[in-house]
């Protein structure tokens, strides 16, 4: 079981350039997240009567019955997976008879179940017993950030109906669904990084992303304590379990954060992280007997082996302009017993009021009016084609998550101006080949049948990750550009601009962009970082050329 594929891409959720040899493994690490998701609802049961959930929706656009239905999300993609692939339900499950009734019983879970793990019991009792009636000031705030708030697929939510087994679902099947949700949260929060603030969690929640990656660590540490410790557990993770423990033991609040941000803490604080008002720090201040408390002792590194082994973030990465290396107990991120949030570096006077959307690099603004997408996103590569990740895909997931986040911020700033949605998203794995290459494309372009797209029926936008370089088979370029009506030389040569400041390798990139039909179609590169950098760059500008391409329609 402790070689069982996982459906979450950890790496992709670190900005790790290269992952260190001695990371803690994603079956550890899926357990650790559901550790730190346990932590999480135990935090809010204990502030059930001073944490609102209306609260917390206005502030961070998510509330306790959303940490529910993002665990009823994951039994849903769970009970997919299980049914879709027999080696890796085998794999996961350990015994092919557990296969059926496990479906079943994931099938069968709904919010009411997950409910109940998220409060401590049922939401009506829940309810009863602490919520309170909002204020007409509380109903106004809560409607003026709708931009912020979850949304979920009420259909996906629903359990199936007639008859089913027991119900139960195993450990091994309930950890799955708690580290999905706190990656769903994780993914929330980093889509909202410029209008949701640590300091705004905190005061209204008693916790901020530094909580969420200190729970994470202390988990690490529990894990750690009990391999060797307990019978189930060893056995759990009985491959090489000195490696894991000494990977554990040096798992630290930086790499950590990598989880929570997606980035170090340094690079998020310098992108989105806002000066205070002096509203903001009285709040803060009157909030204290909320926050979450934690063991510096637990989040320091352990032993000399600890410092010797590499760790997650001993790798180069290059971020906004900073190159830094980072590993073990050389730490520039701030521990404490409560959140490690450097208070008198975000005081500031009321005056100062941080611009949305701050970057080293200029951003266009995006059209006006309202613009619904129907995008594509083609990953191209051979080991992600034969499944030979055991991660799986990185490269789309991190395109889409780039995606999602700046339109919601573009949404966010130029509220007023326009309202930008994707209104359908396909993602399809080629393998290295020119053929399969310009299937995919031309069946987005509507120029063949297949997948969603229908002859005649052109999707606006096309994002193609990996086989920009210059390997044998890096033919993506060739590929688009084999299909293309007309080319766009200016796209890339803008993005290679911007984008060299922070990395010098971006000027390496041999990406296409241009027209088949009336679709854009991208070239990005097949590091998750860079792909999801270079959106970044170029969606306001795309959006801008998928307007002209409307209109001239």
């Amino acid at each position: 079981m402790a070689g069982a594929p996982s459906p979450f891409a950890f790496a992709s959720m670190a900005a790790i350039a290269a992952p260190a040899v001695d990371a803690p493994p994603d079956a550890v690490l899926e357990r650790a997240a559901a550790g730190a998701f346990r932590a999480l609802c135990h935090h809010l049961r204990v502030r059930s009567d001073a944490v609102a959930n209306i609260d917390l929706m206005t502030v961070g656009g998510f509330c306790r019955n959303c940490l529910a239905k993002w665990m009823v999300l994951e039994a849903r993609q769970l009970s997919k997976q299980l049914g879709s692939d027999g080696s890796y339900a085998s794999a996961f499950l350990g015994n092919e008879q557990e296969c059926q009734p496990t479906i079943e019983a994931l099938d069968a879970f709904g919010y009411d179940e997950a409910a109940r793990l998220v409060y401590g019991e049922t939401y009506p009792e829940w309810k009863e017993r602490h919520q309170t009636k909002a204020s007409e000031d509380q109903l106004r705030r809560y409607k003026e950030s709708a931009h912020l708030h979850a949304t979920h697929d009420a259909e996906a939510l629903k359990a199936a109906e007639g008859p089913h087994g027991s119900g139960k679902l195993s450990e091994r099947v309930a950890v799955r669904l708690e580290a999905g949700a706190y990656l769903s949260l994780c993914r929330h929060l980093r889509a909202r990084s410029d209008e949701v603030q640590n300091m705004d969690l905190m005061t209204v929640g008693g916790f901020c992303r530094n909580c969420l990656a200190k729970w994470l660590v202390v988990e690490a540490r529990n894990i750690s304590d009990q391999i060797g410790a307990d019978g189930v557990m060893a056995s759990f993770f009985r491959d090489e379990q000195r490696k894991v423990v000494r990977s554990l033991d040096a798992f630290g609040y930086d790499e950590a954060a990598q989880y929570v941000y997606g980035c170090t803490y340094p690079s998020w604080k310098k992108r989105h992280q806002k000066k205070a008002t002096d509203a903001q720090m009285e709040k803060y201040n009157e909030s204290k007997h909320l926050h979450a408390k934690h063991d510096k002792d637990l989040l320091a590194t352990r032993s000399s082996d600890a410092k010797d082994a590499p760790s997650p973030t001993q790798a180069l990465i290059t971020n906004q302009g900073q190159t830094c290396v980072k590993g073990g107990s050389q730490s520039n991120s701030l521990l404490s017993d409560v959140c490690c949030q450097d208070v008198d570096a975000l005081a500031a006077p009321s005056s100062e009021i941080a611009q949305p959307m701050a970057s080293a690099s200029r951003i266009a603004r995006p059209p006006r009016g309202s613009l619904g997408l129907k995008v594509g996103i083609l990953t191209v590569s051979d080991r992600a084609a034969s499944n030979a990740y055991e991660s799986g895909d990185l490269s789309g997931p991190a395109v889409e998550d780039a995606l999602s986040r700046q339109i919601l911020q573009m949404n966010a700033t130029f509220a007023d101006q326009c309202i930008i949605s994707v209104d359908r998203l396909e993602k399809k794995i080629v393998a290295d080949e020119t053929a399969d290459i310009q299937q995919a494309l031309r069946q987005w372009s509507g120029k063949s049948p297949g997948g969603n797209a229908t002859p005649g029926e052109a999707w606006d936008l096309v994002f193609t990750t990996g086989g920009t370089g210059f390997a044998p088979r890096d033919v993506t370029p060739e590929a688009t550009t084999a299909i293309l009506d007309r080319e766009c030389h200016g796209l890339m040569s803008w993005a290679s601009m911007e984008l060299t400041a922070q990395q010098p390798l971006a000027t390496l990139s041999r990406a296409a962009a241009g027209t088949c039909g009336s679709t854009l179609i991208v070239n990005l590169p097949g590091n998750p970082t860079g792909a999801a950098q270079v959106v970044e760059v170029l969606l306001p500008l795309l959006l801008h050329a998928i307007k002209a391409l409307r209109d001239n329609n």
